[in-house]
């Protein structure tokens, strides 16, 4: 029997409460960002508890079995999100058949708007005794405190049909019942930096890039994403002061190369080029970060610019679309900048250092194959060297996947296991597999699967001859003879299917994609529940993103083969032109074979290649080809070689050790990284290099060389 003093100091004991943020790890780190909105939710409520509470965060599932398999939490809250919707149940309803007592709470984006569905979500996902929607950090305070005032009696409180704010639960009836909408927070210094706080310590290691947010909140209305609901319109910020600690604490800890600034749309505020500043400042200091990764503001070209500026080369400046055609635009309620403007960031992207980026969706609501590939063209001509075309992906919260628009625009979709989001997990020596499931359109009222299909091959076209300015050198030679880079791109897709190996890729893209394809989200499920069908996905037998695999494919096994169709469908066109001249000729020849030397084996970083050519490469090059080559040809022969400086050696290392090398993390590299950044640099070599290389350092080039900046909105990650 217990005394009075160990039940007294029983009642005192804190509140065992568990927050997992939990990523796939079954082929890499698929959510690769340490776990900062469950810290928010975390350090708010230790703030409001006090000592009543006691919080453990987890990211890797493996970290969190460990943690399970000894302690038992009150209150297991989960984030809900399309990456870990089903892995968060499976450890959710393991946890609730063995502790029943224990509260489980969902809380996150993916979570539909009709209430009907909600409804069905919740019965589906059953394990939740509660689903939090909004900002989590005041509800989850009431959440508890109602909890509390009930002695933790789930039953008692669905019984009685209290309402909590934020809150959606089912009965045992099966009844829904939901609270009140909270006002959206105010003052955001009210939430305790995550940082200073201590709770982002145990995730800097090398897999996870850190994250930060200056703002919350987007006023722009976009039909596809999350945070177009009116309920996120007013933007909240947090102080100069505090961003530069949290940076300064971040730059003191953080192993992984690059950081991720959470806002919607970096560059709205004058705050934010305060922020570029304070960055750009602690890389000359620290040389961290490498790179840094940003949804840029939709319509503040000027600030957007200037930050590219400030940052030199280390942001993309992004110029997403979505689409260019009128309707689209109309149906998605998005409003892009003028095309004069994007055409703008595209140009001063190449004199920083730096890429321009740029999102396309394809088949959106009103979308077809005229208006899909106008826009490619339209984007393309305003010279983006990274384009992003997405599938439309029916996010759950979004007013594009509600069921008014389905009904509207007639979607046909198809369900897919998330590439990259899949493994076996284990929870107290059960071993168990998981895997994400989506919805991607595949045609709808205005657009024909064959038309979609068309526009896939486009979309592959895009990410293996355009992005990442892999051929960025001849398409600013073909731009100064009057040939447009959409003529380009549009002229390899006519040729590549003449090339006898990248035409066996075309020729097995589509039908790979349609393999992983199912009509039905529940059919696909029992799919991935049966015996080897997950350890199939990890091998990648199935369900790899194939536009990653044919790009990694081709960017590091058959360079050689891109550029004999890139050059074949530059010669083409400049003939057609009448411009293909014997000077010409010899410029695109030699052009081809220096570029290849630069491009060939990228990540062996060993050894030299050197070549003899007729134009002087090396200068060239420091002008980021910007000047007519004519003007740098001379007879006698250059001696010219091709290396990896130490800085390139040490940047393809870390992403190496945070993706690996195998093809699904060579592809998550060319998805994430810089990746002409590492395109082999150019100096003189024969009798007199030592000297030239001298004066060449000496020289100050016309422009600096543009280098393929991060790609932004690819964390989706669903095209």
């Amino acid at each position: 029997m217990s005394s009075d003093g160990e039940v007294i100091r029983s009642l005192r004991m804190a509140t065992k409460i568990s927050f997992a943020d939990l990523t796939h790890t079954g082929q890499l780190v698929s959510a690769n960002v340490i776990p900062l909105g469950i810290a928010m939710v975390a350090s708010y409520a230790k703030k409001a508890l006090g000592d009543e509470v006691e919080f453990q965060l987890f990211k890797y599932p493996e970290d969190y079995n460990q943690y399970l398999s000894h302690t038992t939490p009150r209150i297991a809250g989960f984030s809900l999100f399309a990456w870990n919707n089903h892995l968060s149940h499976e450890y959710a309803r393991r946890l609730k058949a063995v502790a029943p007592e224990t509260i489980v709470v969902f809380g996150g984006p993916n979570w539909p708007n009709d209430p009907p569905v909600q409804k069905t979500f919740l019965k589906k996902w059953y394990a939740a005794d509660f689903c939090v929607e909004g900002e989590g950090e005041v509800a989850f305070v009431e959440l508890y405190n109602i909890l509390k005032d009930n002695e933790f009696n789930v039953d008692k409180i669905k019984r009685d049909r209290i309402k909590i704010p934020n809150t959606a639960y089912l009965t045992k009836d099966g009844e829904y019942v939901k609270g009140p909408i909270l006002p959206r927070i105010e003052d955001l210094e009210s939430v305790p930096s995550v940082f200073e706080a201590g709770l982002m310590d145990k995730f800097f290691d090398e897999h996870l890039m850190s994250i930060f947010q200056t703002s919350r909140g987007c006023p722009y209305q976009c039909t596809f994403c999350h945070d177009g609901a009116s309920y996120f319109n007013k933007i909240r910020r947090v102080s100069d002061e505090r961003v530069k600690r949290e940076i300064d604490y971040i730059a003191a800890r953080a192993r992984a190369p690059d950081v991720y600034i959470a806002d919607l749309n970096f560059g709205i505020n004058e705050q934010d080029i305060r922020t570029a500043q304070y960055l750009a400042a602690k890389q000359e200091e620290v040389g961290w970060p490498k790179f840094v990764i940003i949804a840029t503001s939709k319509n503040d070209k000027k600030r957007v610019l200037e930050i590219s500026r400030i940052l030199r080369g280390s942001v993309d400046p992004g110029g997403a679309v979505q689409s260019t055609d009128p309707e689209v635009l109309k149906a998605i309620k998005r409003t892009n900048l003028p095309m004069e403007a994007l055409l703008e960031v595209a140009r001063t992207a190449e004199t920083d250092g730096a890429a321009s980026v740029s999102e396309i969706i394809l088949c959106l609501p009103g979308d077809s194959k005229r208006a899909y590939l106008k826009s490619v063209k339209d984007v393309l001509d305003t010279g983006f060297t990274l384009i992003r075309s997405y599938q439309f992906q029916l996010l759950a919260g979004t007013e594009a996947a509600d069921q008014a628009a389905r009904g509207k625009y007639k979607y046909i979709t198809r369900f897919r296991v998330k590439p990259m989001n899949f493994g076996y997990y284990e929870f107290r020596g059960e071993r168990f597999p998981s895997a994400e499931i989506e919805e991607i359109c595949v045609a709808n009222s205005t657009m024909t699967y064959q038309d979609y299909r068309d526009c896939r091959e486009m979309s592959l076209t895009v990410e293996m001859f355009n992005n990442n300015g892999i051929f960025f050198d001849i398409v600013q030679f073909l731009s100064k003879q009057g040939i447009l880079r959409s003529d380009f791109i549009f002229k390899i897709l006519d040729l590549v299917h003449q090339n006898k190996i990248l035409s066996k890729f075309y020729k097995d893209f589509a039908p790979e994609e349609e393999s992983n394809l199912r009509e039905s989200g529940d059919e696909l499920r029992a799919f991935t529940l049966e015996p080897g069908v997950v350890e199939k996905y990890i091998k990648g037998e199935y369900g790899i993103n194939e536009i990653y695999k044919y790009r990694a494919i081709a960017v590091f096994y058959h360079m050689a083969e891109l550029h004999e169709v890139a050059y074949a469908a530059a010669r083409e066109l400049l003939r057609e032109k009448g411009l293909l001249d014997e000077r010409t000729e010899q410029y695109v020849n030699e052009l081809q074979r220096f570029s290849l030397m630069r491009k060939e084996g990228l990540f062996d970083m060993n050894g030299l290649s050197r070549g003899e050519f007729h134009f002087d490469f090396v200068k060239l090059l420091d002008g980021n080809f910007a000047s007519l080559p004519f003007d740098y040809h001379d007879p006698r022969g250059i001696e010219v070689e091709v290396y990896h400086t130490e800085k390139q050696k040490k940047t393809i290392m870390a992403y190496i050790d945070q993706f690996g090398d195998s093809l699904v993390g060579l592809g998550r590299i060319l998805n994430r990284a810089h990746i002409a950044s590492m395109h082999r640099s150019a100096r003189y070599t024969g009798r007199t290099a030592e000297r030239e290389n001298r004066v060449r350092i000496a020289e100050p080039v016309e422009k600096a060389r543009a280098i393929a900046g991060p790609t932004g909105g690819d964390q989706l990650e669903q095209y």
